[in-house]
């Protein structure tokens, strides 16, 4: 080989090599790319250092200052306890998401992550219950624009489908916190009480609401002692049937025998591989428990049904619900619990209920919603469409043709306000052949 064709080549391969190196130069991930797949991981710390590197690099981008909100609110509160956790730490989240909101003031993640960090130091401030400092954080939140107009009007919603003196059960930060702020600042509804599902798992919690705190939280009856409030954990369980006690109100609706009892039949929800057999003839099997949330939510219903009725936020996940789903009578946004089993049946939902809530007067905020999304939680606001279509079966199947017609100009002028067309247009096609039919 010549010394001509040795150097084509080099150059050759000069060339490859550069344009290899630039083609991964310009493949290479930013440090926020990175710190997205360490959070991915549970990587936690690791995301977050990533992302005080990216604040250097760029120091204008809303989304860096937005991401290091989130992900330290996740590790003090959602992932394991945080050794060291005081509120300069909280301070410190709240920097990050106001730095967040001063760059994109509309920035409407960052203000759902302002409300859950006021509503973590909410939480706190009930574990001392300081009332004053409860008000604060909630006040805190709607003052940042956690809780816009549509959002308001969603919560009082929400509760108006509760009957007098309910206890509600939400789902969380969506609907428990909007009501909590109605109730400790508009005094909204404050014979309701409310709990988020997902928290009654925690001791000092259930004492919480066992207690109450006067002028901020109804408290709920709660046959513990501290002792075994203290010692929740979970439960040795086998799929068995809780006999309910029943009002004589709720026997009289249903028209139900004097000694009637709402029969529950309660699933364990945990499992261990720990194989266990109960007695030496029976085969060995994983272990199998109840867990301390759905210990607790037994403990309630068991406790409160027949003095209070009891709904449940359609937004739940339900798994929550712990079975009690069958016996559910949709009220629209929430569920009302009944002594029998509903579903297939002409007691599944509440006419009178949907009606209440399907009013003009009762949308006037949702087309705000479009100027004020906050896409974490606005999905929440999909449960109209959902009692639309219900009444609307309801409607068709009673042959009340002049109501429907009505329901559907309601839907037209006040729900589809084209967050998504494509569904809205969905709802009203069947809902206007049904009008046809």
């Amino acid at each position: 080989m010549n010394t001509e064709t040795k150097n084509r080549k080099l150059i050759l391969v000069l060339i490859f090599s550069v344009f290899s190196l630039s083609f991964v130069y310009g493949q290479e991930k930013t440090l926020k790319e990175q710190a997205l797949d360490e959070f991915k991981k549970e990587h936690y710390k690791e995301a977050i250092a990533l992302l005080e590197k990216a604040t250097v690099e760029s120091p204008g981008d809303a989304e860096v200052y937005y991401y290091l909100g989130w992900f330290n609110h996740y590790r003090a509160y959602d992932s394991h306890p945080l050794q060291g956790y005081d509120f300069a730490y909280s301070e410190k989240i709240f920097g990050y998401l106001e730095k967040a909101l001063s760059l994109n003031p509309e920035y409407g993640d960052a203000k759902y992550f302002y409300g859950a960090e006021c509503s973590a130091n909410a939480f706190n401030a009930m574990y001392d219950y300081d009332l004053n400092r409860l008000k604060y954080f909630y006040r805190k939140a709607y003052e940042k624009g956690a809780y816009p107009a549509w959002l308001v009007e969603f919560g009082k919603n929400l509760m108006n489908t509760c009957d007098k003196n309910a206890i509600l059960f939400t789902a969380g930060n969506p609907d428990f916190d909007i009501c909590m702020y109605l109730q400790l600042h508009q005094n909204y509804r404050t014979d309701v009480t409310v709990v988020p599902l997902g928290n009654i798992d925690r001791p000092w919690y259930v004492k919480f609401l066992k207690n109450g705190l006067q002028g901020g939280v109804k408290k709920i009856n709660i046959h513990l002692d501290d002792r075994q409030i203290m010692d929740i954990h979970p439960f040795k369980w086998d799929t068995t049937e809780v006999a309910v006690h029943v009002s004589k109100e709720m026997k009289e609706e249903f028209n139900l025998a004097a000694g009637y009892q709402m029969k529950w039949r309660v699933d364990p929800d945990l499992v261990s591989n720990r194989m266990h057999a109960k007695i030496e003839s029976e085969q060995a099997r994983k272990r199998i428990y109840l867990s301390p949330q759905r210990a607790i939510l037994l403990h309630i219903v068991e406790n409160n049904f027949v003095d209070r009725p009891v709904y449940f936020s359609n937004s739940a996940e339900p798994t929550f619900y712990g079975g009690l789903d069958l016996y559910f009578q949709n009220c629209g946004l929430t569920s009302r619990l009944t002594p029998v089993e509903t579903v297939n049946t002409g007691k599944s939902y509440n006419v009178n209920k949907l009606e209440l809530l399907l009013k003009p007067g009762n949308f006037k905020y949702l087309p705000t919603l479009k100027t004020d999304d906050i896409p974490r939680i606005s999905g929440v606001i999909f449960i109209y469409h959902i009692t639309f279509r219900l009444l609307a079966q309801e409607y068709k199947q009673n042959h009340q043709t002049e109501k429907l017609g009505k329901l559907i100009e309601l839907y037209k002028s006040s729900i589809a306000i084209g967050l998504d067309k494509e569904y809205e247009a969905g709802i009203l096609e069947e809902m206007e052949r049904m009008l046809g039919d």
